[in-house]
């Protein structure tokens, strides 16, 4: 096929990433996964530090890129989700990961929903966001950050997905779908 002929998809999962290539007709070409972990540091925990996404990337675009003998200047596309960051990836200024990044299945900010609670309209909350308030958010576990590493959430720039921290490194660009 010509030049840029072919899409390229990668999926960043909370335990495998998978990349495809397919054709523009959609008929798959080659699939490549890798498996990594996520960390438990205490009961109810789960966080990754956003490297493992990155190298996952990596490893599976060589692999399908390998296994179909496409060149890369014949992929025309790239497109790259990824799972619920739940907190974000928090990066300084340079994009260095300061932490690592508190996954959706993390239950750590129990007093920070009780506070939350108490000190928020939920019937507000949830015309602007649509959401109750819970662990599984993001906003959450933000919170457990600001209140439970003072000198971490100093640090912090930004708070990236995990596909929207392996965009910069890929091309230099913070981007979020």
């Amino acid at each position: 096929m010509a030049d840029g002929g072919y899409l390229l998809g990668t999926d960043i999962g909370t335990t495998l990433t998978k990349t495809v290539v397919v054709d523009r007709c959609g008929t798959e070409i080659a699939a490549a996964s890798s498996e990594y972990g996520v960390l438990h540091p205490h009961p109810l925990w789960a966080e990754q530090w956003p490297d493992v996404w990155y190298d996952a990337f990596v490893a599976t675009v060589r692999d399908v890129l390998a296994r179909s003998d496409i060149r890369p200047g014949q992929i025309g596309s790239v497109g790259i989700s990824g799972l619920y960051g739940g907190s974000g990836v928090p990066v300084d200024a340079k994009m260095n990961p300061i932490r690592p990044c508190i996954i959706w299945m993390d239950r750590r900010a129990v007093q920070e929903v009780e506070w939350i609670r108490s000190h928020v309209d939920l019937d507000e909350l949830f015309e602007i966001t649509g959401n109750g308030v819970d662990t599984y958010h993001g906003f959450t576990k933000i919170l457990w950050i600001q209140r439970n590493e003072p000198d971490n959430w100093k640090r912090i720039d930004k708070l990236l997905t995990p596909h929207g921290y392996v965009i910069p490194r890929l091309t230099g660009e913070t981007a979020i779908d």
